[in-house]
């Protein structure tokens, strides 16, 4: 079978990779499947993980020349762009050829297209190089005009991620925070793609303000290389190269490597050599319960995480696991719950969490369970802090002829009711609980951490950071992506420096799933679905650890 299988990828030659990149790269694998019918159609788009493992195949096939990359309008956020970038960077230092073909390019699509040899643009196409917002909705006047009234409370001076109800602007503390992660981004972005294109920073930063371009202006200002129709670009390829392009897709590339990465891992464990290192992939808010939906309405579920984790404890054939996460956090009780259990298995082999476009709040809460944390340098994390609180929607409810009746017994059967106001001795119940379980928070990050609890407290306070910022306080380990995090788990699992772990990527239970029209936007955050998780969420869980998720960068 394995000879079969040799002649069959030896039988068709091919010297270049074409990889098509549009809409959004998922985290998780999504797809549609039914039960009951295994032979159905199960397309799905390329992950995050899918494109690290090309990029590195690329790499040390010899067979490869190199990647031609066609970017159609992506939906990512800034720290899967910049795993993309970090790929495509290490394809070029290792001798191939990347060529970039981009329809019409945003700033996430440029950071990424600058990162190869030549970019090209079709002739029509305006490069939108505008340089970087952080734009925040708020919902304060139109709940006041539907007569619902928030009544929340904070743990932390920049938790800001109820001011959305609460306020019409941004406080203080609030602005200060998003000009703190903004300047670094965009520092880091102007450097990125400085670099890349050999343009002075200073320079790069007057063409930013005097954008968009056409594609004619780009070329002449040396931002592209060249301006052509797709059909015209495999010919210009032949020039430079010398050599007849023979494509294969990335899909197909990634397949055949996958066989030859089973046969492998089949052979090892024949010999008792097998070095399984397990990829566990979620995103979402976290809730309590199982993970629901898909996309930008998908829930991370305790209940669904904790069985996980401990079957991965018990797995002995598991050396290390690398948990990669995607969330602003949500549930306080749920993101403990998974903490200690991330704890638990980090006392039997050891845990690696990377992060991916957000790992806030909840999400870095969970985090502390691992023994060591990687995050992307835009990745958006720490947030450390919790909120509480009810809507009132009596206004609402009386505006349109509903009235409600109660008959009580306990003094505070109506304090989570959404048809009254708290109390006092309610509102100061209630700040005595968040009071507790933000002092137990950071007691949690500094003993993870080894940072001294007066330290945690001036980082805490419900701040985000980037991960750049956030290695510089040693709120996490490295900066990289699940490659980075793979090498830390080979040296942190004692396997040999020349032996290639195998990665089982763990497969999460699965009904019928079907495919939401509303879809989370990486960095720019579709306001709808997560606006009614949050109510949702308020509405269940009365205490969370959540940052302020409407927040778009882009």
């Amino acid at each position: 079978m394995i000879g079969l299988f040799k002649s069959l990828t030896s039988a068709r030659q091919y010297n270049f990779i074409e990889l098509e990149l549009g809409g959004e790269i998922p985290e998780e694998e999504e797809r549609v499947f039914i039960p009951f019918f295994p032979f159905f159609p199960r397309k799905r788009k390329l992950t995050i993980w899918d494109l690290e493992r090309l990029f590195w195949y690329a790499s040390i096939n010899p067979k490869i020349l190199g990647v031609l990359i066609k970017i159609r309008g992506l939906k990512v956020g800034l720290a899967r762009a910049e795993a993309i970038r970090r790929g495509i960077r290490e394809l070029r230092e290792v001798g191939k050829r990347v060529f970039i073909y981009v329809e019409e390019a945003g700033n996430i699509e440029y950071l990424i297209a600058s990162a190869g040899e030549k970019v090209f643009l079709p002739r029509w196409s305006v490069l939108n190089l505008i340089g970087l917002k952080a734009e925040v909705t708020f919902f304060k006047d139109m709940l006041d005009k539907l007569g619902i009234k928030p009544q929340t409370r904070v743990v932390g001076d920049y938790k800001s991620a109820v001011e959305m109800f609460t306020r019409n602007s941004m406080s203080d503390f609030h602005r200060q925070m998003l000009e703190s992660v903004l300047e670094d981004i965009f520092t880091y972005f102007v450097r990125y793609v400085a670099e890349d294109r050999g343009i002075d920073e200073k320079r790069l930063k007057e063409l930013i303000d005097s954008g968009p371009f056409t594609s004619e202006e780009a070329l002449n200002l040396g931002l592209v290389d060249g301006v052509l129709y797709e059909g015209e670009l495999e010919r210009k390829i032949e020039d430079m190269v010398g050599v007849s392009v023979e494509k294969i897709s990335a899909t197909a590339f990634l397949r055949m490597e996958g066989v030859k990465e089973f046969f492998r891992s089949v052979k090892e464990r024949i010999k008792g050599e097998a070095n399984t290192v397990a990829l566990l992939v979620d995103s979402g808010i976290i809730t309590l319960g199982e993970s629901k939906g898909g996309g930008g309405t998908k829930t991370l579920g305790s209940r669904t995480v904790v069985k996980i984790l401990q079957k991965i404890a018990d797995d002995k054939s598991i050396k290390a696991l690398i948990y990669r996460v995607s969330t602003p956090g949500g549930s306080g009780i749920a993101s403990d719950l998974i903490c200690s259990q991330l704890r638990y298995v980090s006392e039997k082999k050891p845990v690696i969490v990377s992060m991916s476009d957000v790992a806030a709040s909840g999400g870095y809460l969970i985090a502390l369970g691992a023994k060591r944390i990687v995050a992307e340098g835009f990745t958006l994390t720490g947030s450390i802090g919790i909120i509480g609180g009810k809507f009132n929607v009596k206004g609402f409810l009386n505006r349109v002829g509903i009235t409600k009746e109660w008959i009580l017994r306990g003094k505070r059967a109506m304090m989570f009711s959404l048809y009254k106001e708290f109390s006092k001795e309610e509102e100061q119940r209630l700040a005595d609980i968040l009071n507790a379980f933000y002092k137990s928070f950071i007691q949690k990050v500094a003993s993870a951490r080894g940072i001294l609890l007066e330290e945690v407290e001036s980082l805490a306070q419900g701040r985000v950071w980037t991960g750049r910022q956030a290695k510089e306080l040693g709120l996490v380990d490295e900066i990289g992506g699940i490659r980075k995090a793979i090498d830390i788990a080979k040296r942190e699992a004692g396997i040999p420096e020349g032996v290639t772990p195998f990665i089982r990527l763990v497969a999460k239970p699965r009904g019928i799933q079907i495919m939401p029209f509303s879809r989370d936007l990486g960095g720019k955050v579709e306001i709808s679905p997560l606006f009614l998780e949050i109510l949702d969420t308020l509405e269940r869980e009365r205490f969370l650890a959540l940052m302020p998720v409407c927040i778009s960068i882009s």
